[in-house]
């Protein structure tokens, strides 16, 4: 496993889509994300995290196709939008809005629905690999309209088919799921149901018993469950994992932390460079705003005034981590954390800084190191 794809490349084996697509939503992300499977290419255009709809990337026969399949226009109709179009070279769209076949504020309506259901069909995909291309230019003119990310993938899960694919990803019934500590930011948007799992969840409890103690069928429940870990409203607790020292050994993982603070602060002397000593404010904010992104065995990172970053809740001269934690989340949280500082560079320096020392990062600090399975 290596955490030096910083940016958002990998397969849905190892990364399903809706966290995928949560991180991207997290982390304010703007480009491209390119899947393939097989044959099969599929490309989701992002501004600012959220999904978008250009007006090149509309497929108007399938949107036709599916606007008849939902009887929500006529055969006759659609062969007089589409003699219109042709006859005045416009967009199926255009023809009808200006036909008046389906006003414009439904249009957009079914619009965005027809755009969620394509992107549900790729949640069941197990073997698929993807990219997200940063560098691909959005063009604010070409939007018709934007989809919240949260809610395609709340609407993906549901209507997910693959249910060995959910199960896969829930812990055995002697395992714990806990709340995590930014689960209030979705509070007011939880649907009736999810409130009242989350309501039995409480600050933890085993799966085995939320199986028995709720009035929600155990794969109905795995189905939320998979929904809390991806929208990190709560997740799985590991009580009895070995720690991460024993999964590899000092060495590596001294690397691994060497590595990492290497990037972290090449980060800092950059931005320093551009903005001065108030660099060490800005990435201060931007570690304490990610917290709520990292397991709770992180929750005590801070930042050193040469820009490292101490992962230890007591500064220690050995790489020990504090609690237990799987190898495979906690270089999630490492990634995660360089990602939220390659953020706070766009953000206060611009696309083309951020560009720049995302490029520098994948000549510093690298390691080889097999994919250990947890």
């Amino acid at each position: 496993m290596s955490m030096e794809k910083v940016w958002l490349n990998g397969n849905f084996y190892d990364t399903p889509l809706p966290k995928l697509l949560y991180r991207i939503w997290n982390s304010k992300r703007t480009g491209r994300l390119k899947i393939k499977k097989e044959n099969i290419s599929k490309n989701i255009d992002f501004f600012e995290g959220n999904a978008i709809i250009s007006r090149s990337c509309i497929d108007h026969k399938n949107l036709l196709s599916y606007l008849q399949k939902e009887k929500l226009i006529s055969p006759s109709h659609i062969r007089k939008c589409e003699q219109f179009a042709e006859s005045n070279k416009v967009s199926l769209l255009k023809a009808m809005t200006a036909l008046n076949t389906i006003p414009s504020l439904k249009l957009w309506g079914y619009l965005e629905l027809f755009f969620m259901n394509d992107i549900s069909l790729t949640f069941d995909w197990v073997k698929a690999e993807f990219f997200f291309d940063s560098t691909q230019e959005i063009n604010k003119s070409d939007i018709m309209t934007s989809v919240s990310t949260l809610r395609i993938i709340r609407k993906g899960i549901y209507d997910m088919e693959n249910q060995d694919l959910i199960n896969s990803h829930i812990p055995s019934s002697d395992e714990y799921i806990y709340t995590y500590p930014n689960k209030s930011f979705l509070y007011d948007d939880l649907n009736s149901n999810e409130l009242y799992l989350l309501n039995n969840i409480g600050d933890k409890i085993k799966i085995g018993e939320l199986y028995q103690l709720v009035e929600i069928g155990k794969n109905e429940t795995n189905r939320l469950i998979f929904l809390f870990k991806c929208l990190r409203i709560a997740g799985p607790h590991h009580k009895t994992l070995n720690h991460i020292t024993q999964e590899l050994s000092k060495v590596e993982l001294h690397n691994i932390l060497e590595s990492f603070n290497k990037k972290c602060t090449s980060i800092f002397k950059y931005i320093s460079k551009e903005i001065g000593p108030v660099a060490l404010s800005v990435l201060e904010k931007c570690i304490e705003d990610t917290k709520s992104n990292l397991p709770p065995q992180l929750q005590n990172i801070k930042i050193f005034q040469d820009g490292k970053i101490d992962i230890s809740s007591t500064p220690s001269t050995n790489p020990n981590l504090p609690g237990e934690i799987k190898l495979e989340e906690f270089l999630d949280a490492l990634n995660e954390i360089l990602v939220s500082e390659l953020l706070t560079i766009k953000k206060t320096l611009g696309d083309e800084h951020e560009s720049k020392v995302s490029k520098s990062l994948k000549n510093i600090g690298k390691w080889n190191l097999k994919k250990i399975k947890s």
